[in-house]
């Protein structure tokens, strides 16, 4: 599938034509890239979005020539130019031998949201002994993505828990996890993973509904001592897991169905509030 869909695209703060977009950079096994969705027209957690860029970059010690709130604006032109009301943007940065050729590019891409089924059945996922380099930076690992998306496809499952070396879960290939034990909520600590922005709001509203959270390391062998477990991320909103390789897990435990409404009704919430604003 193409990388780049619509009608224009941007590159270096320019408008430019699909016809003209350049993906040789997916071949590049590092790239500096954020991901976010559309929903109504609405660039959803947009500051969130720019804030966790602005981090990546000053993790990877990478010079960067654009402000933040200039970025913004160029996603909103783009969302205008191609008259786009859903559907997912990424922000890629390359930085060049030289500042002259640095690129930023703003553009639309390909996405497969879950079904409704899949919100209602759950999905299953599998583990990966297999961990990103620098877990806090939302840097592609073109490798990691290409053994765990085959691996996926071979098993049928729908992700990939990574797991390391001392066999602690971290995260999914492309999501954050959470795994219910009881009525508490576990999820691996900040520095072992992405800073997903679904992960901060999940959190968020976990005290607010007072259902304890808890950061902390999950041993593959500490599985089958959990009653639940779900995935997130910005396609996937709050997302029950049914199945971790052989193992099945009940989908309706009332922490995830809890905090699934509560994280659209955040949305939502966005939603409302930015089409007041505009």
């Amino acid at each position: 599938m193409p990388e780049c869909i619509g009608r224009f695209y941007i590159r270096n703060g320019r408008l430019m034509e699909v016809q003209h977009f350049d993906s040789s950079f997916l071949a590049d096994p590092h790239y500096i890239y954020e991901v976010f969705r559309v929903v109504e027209g609405i660039p959803l957690f947009l500051e969130d979005h720019l804030d966790r860029l602005k981090k990546t970059i000053s993790l990877t010690g990478a010079r960067f020539p654009w402000s933040f709130p200039e970025i913004g604006a160029q996603v909103k032109d783009l969302v205008l130019a191609n008259g786009m009301k859903t559907g997912n943007i990424k922000i890629v940065f390359r930085p060049g031998p030289s500042p002259d050729l640095d690129q930023l590019l703003v553009y639309i891409m390909e996405h497969q949201y879950p079904n409704d089924t899949q919100y209602r059945e759950g999905v299953g996922v599998m583990l990966f002994y297999g961990v990103r380099q620098n877990p806090n930076a939302k840097v592609m690992d073109v490798e990691l993505r290409r053994q765990t998306r085959e691996q996926k496809a071979g098993k049928g499952m729908y992700e990939a828990l990574l797991v390391d070396q001392n066999g602690f879960i971290t995260e999914g290939s492309r999501s954050n996890v959470f795994f219910i034990k009881a009525n508490e909520l576990l999820t691996p600590p900040l520095e072992d993973v992405l800073p997903g922005i679904t992960r901060k709001y999940i959190l968020q509203l976990s005290r607010q509904l007072k259902i304890p959270a808890i950061e902390q390391k999950v041993k593959v062998e500490d599985l089958e001592e959990m009653d639940g477990l779900f995935i997130s991320g910005t396609s996937r909103k709050v997302l029950p897991v049914n199945q971790v390789d052989d193992m099945h897990f009940e989908v309706e435990h009332p922490v995830t169905r809890q905090l699934q409404k509560a994280f659209d009704k955040k949305v939502a919430e966005y939603l409302e509030l930015h089409k007041t604003s505009a």
